[in-house]
């Protein structure tokens, strides 16, 4: 029996000051971050959880829009692309690293899913793609935003994959997203470990948060996922014009 191959690193960059490597593991590609493997093309997290979770409470709609911030290897936004009622996902990478390896490896992977026609790719950050919105660089759909926001460029608040990401976990941030959503619309996002304190942030300021335990397995040995699920508020009622006297 020959022995198996040894893992090959097939692209190793720093990017805003954190090491990003891309190491081939037999058939399976792995992305590490500062020497932490954050994903494997071999093994699923919560994606599917997550999809199936952001979208649940938008029912039937047929004219769903989403921003999903993080592309990774794509698999979120495979699953986006595959559920019924989406029209429009607007993915948001600021990785150029990962940009370049979807090209190269993951989009055999995810089914080309970058070339959806119901895809928007903005390659920057979360923060200047929120900045754009302000600024009218990027127009939302039909003009009032979207109906759900899915975070998946972090393993959550404690495990961050680029500095300044942490600030979107904190009770600013979660305004700041909650803002590019319509009225009613979903926020959701995964974590590798339980965030009470998020959650605690989420129900301050959204309706209907919900805390979803997904179990995963990993190298063979069970893990826990969490969702964490909100929606933006719905406009007040206008108060009713009092009577003239």
């Amino acid at each position: 029996m020959s022995a198996p191959a040894a893992n090959a690193v097939l692209d190793s960059r720093v990017e805003d000051g954190v090491k990003l490597e891309l190491v081939q593991r037999g058939d399976a590609f792995d992305v590490l971050v500062e020497g932490r493997r954050v994903m494997r093309s071999d093994a699923r997290r919560a994606e599917k959880q997550l999809v199936e979770l952001a979208l649940a409470p938008l029912g039937q709609r047929n004219d769903i829009s989403i921003v999903l911030a993080g592309l990774g290897m794509g698999f979120t936004l495979r699953a986006l692309l595959d559920a019924p009622g989406v029209v429009r996902v607007d993915v948001v990478e600021a990785s150029a690293g990962v940009l370049e390896w979807e090209a190269r490896h993951f989009a055999g992977l995810n089914g080309d899913a970058l070339k959806d026609p119901r895809v928007k790719l903005h390659a920057m950050d979360l923060a200047a793609f929120l900045k754009s919105l302000r600024t009218k660089a990027v127009e939302p759909p039909a003009g009032d935003g979207w109906l759900a926001l899915v975070l998946d460029m972090d393993e959550g608040p404690a495990l961050v994959s680029r500095p300044g990401n942490e600030a979107f976990y904190e009770d600013e941030g979660i305004e700041r997203l909650e803002a590019a959503l319509r009225p009613g619309g979903v926020l959701a996002l995964w974590s590798a470990t339980r965030e009470p304190a998020l959650l605690q942030r989420m129900h301050a300021r959204m309706k209907n948060v919900a805390e979803i335990v997904v179990p995963v397995d990993l190298d063979d040995k069970s893990n826990l996922d969490y969702v964490y699920r909100g929606r933006r508020p719905p406009n007040p009622l206008a108060e009713p014009k009092k009577p003239l006297n």
